[in-house]
């Protein structure tokens, strides 16, 4: 009998590991805080007033802290910020963070402004482009879990590094080729612009890219819109009405870029995985990548 019901709570687990959804509630979280297999993660930078100091005043009981920028989430390759880790850059920074490969990761942010929310969107990436399927954003982050009125914990948390170990699945990921070929509407991809007007129309420019304005053909579908007051993700079918206002036009599939990768990563995660678009991808590199070239041509986006 021990026997049967140990398998049954072990089918009942890996149905839920296989069934992780992209987005939960601060209820459900608290609910399968004490399972041992679900490991949460909390994401912030310095750009929204975040830090490790920070993180150990007050987070979620049993997180662990990862920053956007400091921790090799990203990096710079060849000149470009913004980059994706080399596999064995990921798998370091996944183990160090004690990430094993049964683990169902929730990505928690501060819940502060919309870029907030895009390190969370980038860290979700990263683990899928991993091969890591099993993980979720907790919807509000840190800024909901308080507002439920559960309880937050203060000091350190004890890690024990895993040896997690990167499948990599590039169907998330667009090249400079695939790019290069939708800016010339060869392969079928529609280009999406992820940053404010502002930028998209060539009135503002990142200090990391060359020259001001977007890629040709490319439509601009704001990160900022994609969060509502309470920084929550909104709906599907409001995520669906942004991107049928946008007017992007794709036969195969769509790729969102930004900046550096970071505004993407809100609208690839929100047409994805939230509003069940298909082959929807980011390029990583986005303009950083893009205007090293001069050849590359750039223009002023039109609304």
């Amino acid at each position: 009998m021990k026997k049967i019901l140990t398998t049954l709570v072990l089918f009942f687990f890996v149905t839920a590991a296989h069934s992780a959804t992209p987005l939960v509630e601060a209820s459900w979280l608290k609910e399968n805080i004490n399972n041992k297999n679900v490991k949460v993660i909390e994401i912030s930078s310095k750009f929204v007033n975040g830090s490790y100091d920070k993180f150990k005043q007050g987070h979620i009981p049993g997180s662990v802290y990862i920053d956007h920028i400091g921790d090799k989430l990203i990096t710079t390759q060849k000149g470009v910020i913004g980059q994706l880790p080399v596999k064995k850059e990921l798998e370091a920074l996944f183990s160090k963070l004690g990430v094993k490969n049964s683990d169902h990761v929730v990505v928690s942010y501060l819940g502060v402004n919309s870029l907030d929310f895009g390190s969370a969107a980038r860290l979700y990436w990263s683990l899928k482009v991993a091969g890591h399927d099993n993980v979720s954003i907790l919807n509000g982050g840190l800024k909901a879990w308080t507002a439920a009125g559960y309880k937050l914990a203060q000091g350190e948390t004890q890690i024990i590094p895993s040896n997690f170990k990167v499948k990599l699945n590039d169907k998330y990921v667009a090249s400079y080729k695939d790019v290069r070929n939708a800016k010339r509407k060869k392969n079928g991809y529609a280009l999406i612009d992820a940053r404010p007007k502002a930028f998209f129309i060539g009135e503002k420019k990142h200090p990391k890219i060359q020259r001001a304005g977007t890629i040709p053909t490319a439509v601009n579908l704001e990160e900022a819109t994609i969060v509502d007051g309470k920084l929550k993700v909104k709906s599907a079918d409001e995520i669906k009405s942004l991107f049928v206002k946008s007017n992007a036009k794709g036969k195969k599939g769509y790729v969102s870029f930004c900046n550096t990768g970071w505004f993407a990563s809100t609208v690839w995660f929100a047409l994805s995985e939230v509003a069940g678009i298909e082959n929807v991808k980011l390029y990583d590199g986005s303009l950083a990548h893009w205007t090293l070239n001069p050849k590359n041509e750039v223009i002023n986006g039109q609304i």
